[in-house]
């Protein structure tokens, strides 16, 4: 019985540890966080993502541009990051701020500039704070199922946070 024991304890030691190993270099599965990472974008024709960083200057907001945006490549080049292009900036992922205080500014995204993000301190960290499902929230994603044909064409957006008050997980589905 001690000898099974044992083949058993090396097989599932084996087992995990191969089960570990596939985890942590499969990339499509990796966020590649940051600890300045306020929210990302997912996107329906690929695992690229479109990340939303703080923009800290000696600790606070950056008044001239509180938001690091940029590309984390999941597919081809796994982690590699790039700058957002021009049209990107302008017509997509880009933001443009409404409004500051001394602790906060207001935001909103090129691409929908209705719903606005309000980018301030908690605690000891910055959150985006954003409305989903008429609840003050701190936003962690948004995912855009677009058409594989033409990615221009939004089938919807939909908003993942938790909610600022309680903490419980929140999603909202806008239809375009």
């Amino acid at each position: 019985m001690g000898k099974n024991l044992s083949r058993i304890c090396v097989f599932m030691f084996m087992f995990f540890m191969l089960g570990v190993s596939a985890y942590a270099i499969d990339p499509t599965d990796d966020t590649y966080p940051t600890a300045e990472r306020l929210f990302y974008i997912e996107r329906s024709v690929n695992k690229n993502l479109v990340c939303y960083d703080v923009n800290l200057k000696d600790g606070e907001l950056n008044s001239d541009d509180p938001l690091k945006v940029y590309w984390v490549n999941r597919e081809e080049r796994p982690g590699e990051k790039n700058g957002l292009n021009y049209i990107q900036r302008k017509m997509a992922y880009g933001y443009k701020v409404v409004s500051r205080s001394e602790n906060s500014y207001v935001c909103s995204l090129a691409a929908y500039p209705d719903r606005k993000l309000t980018i301030a301190k908690k605690g000891t960290d910055y959150v985006c704070y954003i409305t989903i499902n008429n609840q003050r929230s701190i936003l962690r994603t948004l995912y855009v199922d677009v058409s594989p044909k033409n990615p221009l064409n939004v089938h919807y957006v939909e908003l993942r946070g938790v909610s600022a008050e309680t903490g419980q997980p929140l999603t909202e589905r806008i239809m375009k």
